[in-house]
């Protein structure tokens, strides 16, 4: 992480995605009834979206590259599946074909700010990110597929990411609490 201003942003993300990978998760498990499912969509735009939009622009105040692309990259994959989900209509299993090349491109993007953290040693942020992309492909297979199964994988692997980011948010505010006290 790069030592700009103030704290790394990636916090503010991996809550963010902690909390649009679970409200999905619930969709996708059937945990959250069908009659949900547009209120999915708007809980998306209103939380996740702008906290990683406001994480975005603070890693690229600080310089942060790594942090900017990888909030960014996220933000815009919530906001179209959020979007997607607001003016849809529950069907098969899964998100449509569109969606799922949504989660693919998104996956494939994501990979530049894994490498990019694993570089700079920051191997909380890399495996968080890369998690999401193992997420973000099985999401796209269930679209592809329209099983049930691997919708119901898909959202396995949704509430998996979301304690990973929790647990990433945690390992990163600890961090840096320690030095700063230190």
């Amino acid at each position: 992480m790069t030592e700009g201003p103030g704290a790394t942003p990636l916090p503010i993300t991996f809550l963010g995605l902690a909390i649009a990978s679970t409200v999905y998760a619930g969709s996708e498990t059937g945990l959250l009834p069908r009659a949900d499912y547009h209120t999915v969509g708007w809980i998306v735009v209103a939380v996740p979206v702008p906290m990683q939009l406001l994480a975005a622009v603070w890693g690229l105040i600080r310089g942060d590259l790594a942090a900017a692309t990888g909030s960014s990259v996220l933000a815009a994959t919530w906001l179209g599946l959020a979007l997607a989900t607001i003016n849809g209509s529950p069907g098969a299993p899964g998100p449509s074909r569109a969606e799922s090349l949504l989660l693919c491109a998104a996956a494939a993007a994501l990979l530049v700010s894994v490498v990019t953290e694993v570089l700079e040693a920051s191997f909380v942020a890399a495996a968080v990110m890369l998690v999401t992309c193992v997420r973000f492909v099985l999401t796209a297979v269930s679209g592809f597929t329209h099983a049930a199964g691997w919708t119901t994988t898909a959202g396995v692997a949704g509430f998996v990411l979301a304690g990973a980011a929790l647990l990433g948010a945690f390992a990163i505010e600890l961090q840096s609490a320690l030095e700063r006290r230190g």
